[in-house]
């Protein structure tokens, strides 16, 4: 029996090499559009990957070609590769609402909600829904294991909504007046099934107690650059003294992003004088000293001045996100609210395929501060002051609020 598995085994690989070759004629012609999208990946990688020596040999990957791209780059990258990933430039269909959520029992079957996050232009966005809001109810019946899934399925469905707050009660044992912790009803809103693109690259920008600017970040990322330029002109104008930055969700980005940002944010003085060291892969013999900007290289953008920045992390921080506090460090007081950080100090690079809709985000380099250090990889960074982002509950509020949880422990420091 093993003898006809081996012959067996032997006849499947020679009839796989045949797809390729066919009377000495090369196949690969009549297989690329079934391998194209793997190809072009492996092409880039070869060329710009930070770990491009790891790689295996083309003649290694003649099956994985085929696989999709999401599957092709998990298969070939380097294993604690922890940054590259593959999206779409397009507009596709989406089955998310744009919305992520917490459940919490009531009793032994029933829930209610808790909206953690709202993507700025998803359709639980243009809905009306708030973080800190709480979901009641689903297409008015009560929320269990059994039907909570409705809440995630793509479909149309209607939503009891309720808010928190403190009420107070009579206890007669007592004979006085007690706070109760209580969900009110609010509304009832339609969620209509998800029928577009929507990005998280937005930033959510506010000037609180009329002089803390606040910008919340996700994806420090060069296309991005515009609407950071018009967020500095916003919080100039305002006339901030002092700026939270909240990075609690950026885990995503590349090095023009973290080199804008950070120009934006730092002192004047800072201004032209080097930011950070970017180590390559050898083979591209591109290692660089990263300047901060200059004034008149922001163009649209505002230099802040700054001498202290308030930064709101969690255990979502990462990559860039990272960078930013590190080299930040080098020339101005930086202060961590929050969680501890990932630990990722590895930064993309963006390539887009120009006959597909694919783009590659690609760990392309190392960055580390002037000093060549990077002393958050072993565990991220330590928070100097820890704060819990869903608790109390009472302080999940909507970004920005004076009231949430995080930006109200940096007020508390600033005030």
């Amino acid at each position: 029996m093993k003898g006809i598995y081996s012959i067996t085994l032997l006849l499947l690989i020679i009839l796989f090499s045949s797809l390729f070759t066919s009377c000495g004629k090369d196949r690969w012609e009549f297989y690329y559009p079934m391998t194209r999208h793997s190809l072009w990946i492996d092409s880039v990688m070869r060329d710009n990957y930070l770990w491009n020596d790891e790689l295996a040999d083309e003649d290694d990957l003649t099956s994985s070609y085929f696989l999709n791209s999401v599957s092709f780059l998990s298969k070939v990258k380097y294993g604690s590769d922890p940054a590259s990933y593959v999206d779409t430039a397009c507009s596709v269909p989406l089955t998310d609402y744009g919305y992520e959520l917490v459940a919490n029992l009531v009793n032994d079957t029933a829930m209610m909600v808790l909206i953690t996050y709202i993507e700025p232009t998803s359709v639980a966005s243009t809905t009306g829904l708030q973080r800190g809001e709480w979901i009641m109810a689903v297409d008015d019946q009560i929320i269990t294991a059994n039907n909570i899934d409705l809440l995630s399925d793509g479909d149309t469905h209607k939503l009891t909504i309720g808010h928190y707050t403190t009420i107070s009660v009579y206890d007669e044992d007592s004979d006085s007046e007690e706070e109760q912790e209580v969900i009110l009803y609010d509304r009832v809103v339609s969620l209509p099934t998800p029928t577009g693109y929507f990005s998280d690259n937005l930033p959510v920008v506010s000037i609180v107690n009329d002089h803390v600017g606040y910008m919340l970040y996700n994806h420090i990322a060069e296309a991005n650059q515009q609407k950071v330029a018009a967020a500095s002109q916003s919080l100039a104008s305002g006339g901030i003294t002092d700026m939270v930055i909240d990075l609690r969700f950026a885990s995503t980005g590349d090095v023009q992003g973290f080199q804008y940002l950070a120009s934006v944010l730092a002192p004047s003085s800072a201004l032209g004088t080097q930011l950070a060291t970017v180590q390559y892969a050898e083979s591209r013999h591109m290692d660089s000293s990263l300047p901060f900007l200059t004034a008149s290289e922001l163009g649209n953008g505002v230099n802040l001045n700054l001498s202290t920045l308030y930064v709101l992390t969690s255990s979502n921080t990462a990559g860039p996100a990272e960078m930013l506090i590190n080299c930040l460090k080098t020339v101005m007081n930086v202060v961590i609210i929050g969680e501890a950080t990932q630990g990722i100090g590895v930064a993309c690079e963006t390539y887009s395929n120009p006959s597909t809709d694919q783009v590659l985000h690609l760990a392309a380099c190392h960055v580390t501060d002037i000093n060549d250090a990077a002393n958050y990889l072993d565990g991220g960074f330590t928070p100097d002051y820890s704060v819990t982002p869903l608790s109390p509950v009472k302080g999940v509020q909507p970004f920005g609020s004076a009231n949430e949880n995080l930006l109200a422990k940096a007020l508390e420091l600033i005030e």
